[in-house]
């Protein structure tokens, strides 16, 4: 592969990743506001909620970190 191939493809996969971050952000957004519509006597429910929120969050901060790997190592491949 050559260098420009190589920094088409990571830029691609950058792209691919900020959908993906948004995607997760609205997700997350809805379910935050559903928690508001949760009562305090379906407690098993906002539990099942708050952890599906945990789970977001640690996704979210992967996509963001692979997301910052990917443009330093353009970066990097672009300077050569």
């Amino acid at each position: 592969m050559s260098q420009d191939e190589i920094i088409t493809s990571t830029k691609t996969v950058v792209q691919g990743l900020e959908t993906l971050r948004v995607e997760h952000h609205q997700v997350l957004s809805g379910l935050q506001a559903s928690t508001t519509d949760t009562t305090d006597n379906d407690s098993s429910a906002a539990d099942l909620i708050d952890e599906k929120i945990s789970l977001l969050k640690k996704s979210i901060e992967t996509i963001e970190l692979a997301m910052g790997e990917a443009q330093v190592s353009w970066l990097l491949i672009d300077t050569v």
